[in-house]
């Protein structure tokens, strides 16, 4: 509900901010009022909402900052850039499988393994060769197999993490060097349109050169309502972002199976091959 209380002091600042009263006393004094916590929680200064209030109210030139929230009151993405739940439903399920997988191989060493060398000595045969084979290499292969599988979940949780647009997410180490070039690039497409209507006036490192910005600067001397380019730009953007980071999920997901189809089978091989040793013996 992040950006449904953005939008909420946006439009109420818009139109309430008196001639006497400066735009960042109105809009903290929107952001304290009880009407205000119908909308969601407080913002918080780390995210691109909190960010662009908190610049806005920075502003020096009153009128400056009425233009921009005019701008922001009339953008319609507030639905857009909420954090999708099927995103969520997959990173779960990284969780779930990293659980199970743990767990399996727990009992596997602590109460199967034992028994079986056991067995064998008790019967008086050598351990076969697989079984020692594992027994002396299990921990090496656990920790590859534990490398793979909590980095899958990392990735996860850092892409379903974009959705909550915290400020300096875009020059993280995951999304520079981890995530899908379409993933990368539509979050930064998103940052920039969201920081479009205060990027004329608050310095923004350079990023105003991006094509994002020449494009909305191009309608902006049109007759164009730039606020509507936003909107249907956020759109595009938005569901291009989601749509890379389900693909990205789906790869991982993908490489997650194949690893613990691989590592079940290569446990229940292990397990079950003294079986049929002892039992050709017996």
């Amino acid at each position: 509900m992040t950006w449904e209380r953005f939008g909420y002091i946006c439009r109420k600042a818009s139109v309430e901010c008196k001639n006497e009263e400066s735009v960042s006393a109105c809009l903290s004094r929107i952001e304290n009022e009880d009407s205000c916590k119908l909308y969601g929680g407080r913002l918080s200064d780390n995210s691109w909402p909190g960010k662009i209030l908190n610049d806005i109210g920075a502003l020096k030139n009153k009128n400056s900052a009425l233009t921009a929230l005019n701008f922001y009151k009339n953008v319609s993405f507030f639905d857009q850039l909420e954090e999708p739940v099927r995103l969520k439903r997959v990173v779960a399920y990284l969780g779930y499988v990293i659980a199970v997988f743990f767990a399996v191989v727990s009992v596997y060493q602590l109460r199967v393994m034992p028994r079986f060398v056991s067995a064998f000595e008790e019967f008086g045969y050598a351990i076969p060769d697989r079984l020692a084979w594992y027994q002396d290499h299990w921990g090496f292969l656990v920790l590859i197999i534990s490398i793979l599988l909590i980095s899958s979940l990392v990735i996860g949780e850092h892409l379903k993490k974009l959705f909550k647009f915290n400020v300096g997410t875009e020059n993280s180490f995951v999304l520079r060097y981890l995530a899908l070039p379409s993933v990368r690039g539509s979050y930064r497409n998103i940052v920039d349109l969201l920081s479009f209507p205060i990027a004329q006036t608050v310095h923004e490192n350079g990023r105003t050169e991006s094509q994002i910005f020449n494009h909305l600067q191009v309608v902006e001397n049109t007759s164009m309502c730039v606020s509507t380019e936003i909107s249907e730009l956020l759109k595009v953007e938005t569901r291009t972002l989601l749509e890379g980071c389900e693909k990205q999920m789906r790869y991982l997901s993908i490489t997650t199976a194949v690893v613990i189809v691989a590592a079940i089978f290569f446990f229940l091989a292990s397990a079950y091959s003294p079986l049929f040793v002892l039992g050709e013996s017996i």
